[in-house]
């Protein structure tokens, strides 16, 4: 599921984090329909996502991503990119 947090006021404006509690994959689609580009993704260690300005967030709720408040979208993003972490070492 795509998962959005509020928005919050930074020095650059207002923003929100958009994760999955799936797949990278599934990530990447959904900001591919929100027409983002790939160059947008903020691949961070802890946890990999993108940032949505306001009328960019309006639309992926739109489209069907669950607003969640950042505590539990930071929770729920970590253990998705944890098990794929996970997943990946076992094939290796």
């Amino acid at each position: 599921m795509i998962l959005v947090d509020s928005l919050r006021r930074y020095p650059s404006g207002y923003w929100c984090h958009m994760v999955t509690d799936s797949s990278l994959e599934e990530l990447h689609g959904f900001a591919s329909r929100l027409g983002l580009l790939r160059e947008r993704f903020q691949e961070h260690a802890r946890l990999p996502h993108y940032d949505l300005r306001p009328e960019m967030r309006q639309r992926a709720l739109a489209l069907g991503a669950k607003s969640v408040g950042s505590k539990e979208l930071f929770r729920r993003g970590r253990e998705a990119f944890l098990r794929k972490q996970k997943t990946s070492e076992a094939l290796r």
